[in-house]
């Protein structure tokens, strides 16, 4: 039997398994480091007290109490913590507890003060969201097993969660089948803010910045602002340490399929002289050759990083401040069997089983490649008052520069990209105007200004300006939660680009204006069982380059047409999901979601490819209509033994075009991944020791457009053009994964070792999100060594 009819089987079964499992009695999966800490906070008057923070100093994990002072803190591993409680205006609470095989569970008692006295400030992770929406996160060990590899890739690990690629080497996140603009990121608290209307230009962020990448699922724009309608990745460091004592970290990876190292490192601390006062810096460096599919090298798909970032603040009970800086750097090779001369190579580079041109292994980038730097300051100050609450004021400001270099021609060009982006925040998060409410006031602003230049031309120079004020309030009692949330943003665009044959500067200004909203209500009948249920509305105006493109977008290796009649893009969001964990077996996160996008602005194959001077290019146009996606995300987890484990996750998303009643392009296919894990806390002198085999099914995207033929006139004359894709989507795939690691105490100090090994069966395929399947296939079978050294 081959290796290929043997994943089918291994899928197969993990499939019957998984929806066995989903019409079977849910049970709640507990690994090892599963456990939980959870009990009650009240106050003097022996009532319940909401809103105090209870805190565990050694995870540096906490969470805040609800309206019955209750708390609950889970993935805790078994061992001995320091436990704090504390609320502003009280006296902080302390003690220790020991976790061992079964929960923790801990009272506390907080007295108010009688004069204002040092507090203790309690260093935790801090929720940037604070929604209704369905959202998931990274962090801890999980985060670390995939650190290495970009942030588009590092999503795709979640369910509802993708990226669209162009080549091996550059990946942006894709949620629920939106991308690119519709998505917003927020790094380290600031919008990331680059040319990211390019499906090929990917988010100018270093993955080992954070320590926790959280996903809000869905219409975002009430807190965030207009273009989050797909959804929000909130990028997040730990806090700034408090204490004197000096700590760090060190991680080497190594990848066998394109040869590639990395190595990060950070280094932390405080000033004994001045409590409340840390630091931090961090970079890190990568550098990759040509990647290889399991037959062939894909010339020039070389890529090198290099980043660095500090920060700095100062912190109180009552008041404080940090301040942050990166730079982001990288230089990325554009395969280079993209860019074709004319159209019957075009033709026939599509129609072939490999590229037409071949290389061996090399660490040089040649040309086409792009070449991007970013930096990003932000300082961000608060003050809490005890009648108001607290007021947060943040600044932030970022430079991309962007360069795009054509392959070597005796015409060879290229395109640069300036954009500065200078963003403001102020917030109120005000005390409870009602019983069992809280809420938050704020308002935004934005400028930007974008200069091009080089010698081809792709969108124009533009400024964009905004301004965005919202209201968001929370209700909580008993088992239920509601939120309600209203904003209204404006903003304006100049454009300014030359007259077609003249050398004249027209500049014709949009400008837009909407209201966002959301609705959304939480039920919990029990610890073990919550039915959410959200509404929310979003938009987004037309970006330059959607309005303006006309010319090659090298990165891409694609024509981009823009049209300047483009409207506002709207959504309606409707979310449903339900989390589900009864018994120690089994548990079960289940959502359904529905978007309708009047105005849904997207770009659209021509088929007919454009040629010039340049070569000859696959041809897309930005155009609009009404679409409605809709889909399903699912995770299932089960605890055969203490040490071992399955989870199922299945992803699943609709895209339709309710104008032409066709469906909609570039939409993920279906996925189901199942995983068998073996985790044990201790093996000989190891620690967190696992071991776990993934497969990977993803199905071939059978809806997609129409590709059917038509005739056109122009200059009299009439001919037939063909409408649709360039190429059908390609056949659907299955990969097999593994992983394993383990912690190595070294003196006093741990190494945390591991292994990962993806594609093993060395699977030829292509995916239908990569924007280069029609050139070649992904890549073969690549072994990832990870060491991370902690002192």
């Amino acid at each position: 039997m081959n290796t290929y009819k043997i994943l089918q089987r291994i899928a197969l079964y993990s499939l019957l398994l998984f929806i066995g499992g989903i019409f079977g009695n849910s049970l709640q999966a507990q690994e090892n480091c599963q456990l939980s800490v959870s009990g009650t906070v009240v106050h003097s008057q022996q009532q319940p007290f909401p809103g105090a923070v209870v805190f565990i100093v050694e995870l540096k994990q906490g969470t805040t109490t609800d309206e019955k002072g209750r708390y609950y803190i889970d993935h805790v591993c078994p061992g001995t913590y320091t436990v704090i409680c504390q609320y502003v205006g009280h006296h902080t609470d302390s003690t220790y507890i020991q976790i061992t095989k079964s929960q923790g569970n801990l009272n506390f008692h907080l007295n108010e003060m009688e004069e204002t006295l040092e507090t203790v400030v309690v260093q935790g992770t801090h929720q940037e969201n604070a929604t209704l929406l369905p959202q998931q996160s990274l962090q801890g060990k999980d985060l670390e097993r995939i650190q290495g590899i970009a942030l588009g890739e590092m999503v795709k690990t979640l369910p509802g969660l993708n990226s669209i690629q162009t080549g091996p080497s550059i990946s942006k996140p894709v949620i629920h089948g939106l991308h690119s603009n519709r998505v917003l990121i927020l790094n380290n608290g600031i919008r990331q803010e680059g040319q990211q209307w390019g499906s090929e230009h990917a988010p100018e962020i270093d993955p080992f910045v954070a320590k926790r990448i959280t996903i809000i699922k869905g219409a975002s724009s009430v807190r965030y602002g207009a273009d989050a309608i797909g959804g929000v990745i909130l990028v997040e460091p730990d806090p700034l340490p408090q204490t004197n004592k000096i700590s760090g970290e060190i991680n080497l990876h190594a990848f066998s399929n394109n040869r590639q190292g990395t190595v990060s490192g950070l280094m932390e601390g405080g000033l004994k002289k001045i409590n409340g006062l840390g630091w931090r810096v961090q970079g890190t460096y990568k550098k990759a050759g040509t990647s290889r599919t399991p037959d062939y090298y894909l010339t020039n798909s070389q890529f090198e990083e290099a980043n660095i970032s500090a920060a700095t603040g100062y912190k109180t009970a009552k008041y404080g401040f940090d301040v942050f800086f990166s730079h982001f750097s990288t230089k990325i090779g554009i395969f280079t069997g993209s860019h074709i001369g004319n159209q019957t190579d075009l033709e026939n580079a599509i129609n072939a089983d490999r590229p037409l041109v071949s290389s061996k292994f090399s660490y040089s980038i040649g040309r086409p490649y792009q070449d991007i730097s970013h930096n990003l300051a932000k300082v961000n100050a608060f003050y809490i008052s005890p009648a108001l609450g607290k007021f947060s004021l943040l600044f932030g400001y970022q430079y991309n520069f962007r360069q795009e270099y054509d392959a070597p021609s005796v015409r060879s060009t290229n395109i640069r990209f300036r954009l500065y982006t200078y963003t403001y925040e102020l917030l109120w998060e005000h005390k409870p105007i009602l019983p069992n409410t809280t809420g938050t006031i704020g308002v935004s602003t934005v400028y930007q200004g974008n200069n091009v230049g080089g010698n081809v031309y792709l969108i124009p120079n533009f400024n964009n300006q905004g301004i965005g004020g919202f209201i968001i309030e929370k209700w909580a009692k008993n088992q239920w939660q509601a939120e309600a949330g209203i904003r209204y943003d404006y903003r304006h665009l100049d454009v300014y680009r030359r007259k077609q044959g003249s050398q004249s500067v027209i500049s014709p200004g949009y400008t837009y204006t909407s209201f966002s909203g959301t609705l959304g209500t939480t039920y919990q009948p029990h610890q073990n069982l919550s039915i959410n249920l959200n509404f929310s509305s979003a938009w987004r105006p037309p970006t330059a380059a959607e309005l303006y493109s006309a010319g090659v977008h090298h990165g891409a290796a694609a024509y981009e047409k823009g049209d300047s009649a483009l409207s506002i893009e709207q959504s309606y969001h409707t979310t449903v999901s339900l989390n589900w964990k009864p018994t120690d077996k089994l548990s079960a996160d289940i959502g359904v979601y529905s978007n309708y996008m009047p105005g849904y602005i997207y770009l659209k194959p021509d088929s007919v490819p454009i040629v010039t001077i340049r070569g000859a290019f696959p041809a897309y146009t930005y155009t609009q209509t009404n679409a409605l996606f809709k889909g399903l995300d699912a995770t299932l987890k089960y605890q055969f033994l203490p040490y071992l484990s399955w989870q199922g996750k299945l992803a699943m998303v609709r895209a339709l075009n309710r104008t032409t009643d066709e469906y909609l392009p570039w939409i993920p296919t279906d996925r189901i991944e199942n995983t068998i894990r073996y985790e044990k806390t201790k093996w000989k002198k190891l620690t967190n020791v696992y071991v776990a085999i993934s497969v990977l099914n993803v199905s071939k995207q059978r809806r997609v457009p129409p590709t059917y033929t038509t005739t056109t006139t122009e200059g009299g004359a009439t001919r037939t053009i063909y409408v649709g894709d360039f190429a059908p989507p390609p056949v659907g795939y299955m990969l097999l994964s593994a992983d394993m690691g383990f912690a190595w105490p070294v003196g006093k100090y741990v190494a945390d070792i591991g292994v990962s090994g993806h594609n093993l069966a060395n699977v030829r395929y292509r995916d239908y999100l990569n924007r280069f399947r029609y050139f070649s296939d992904e890549i073969g079978r690549n072994i990832i060594i990870r060491l991370k050294f902690s002192f």
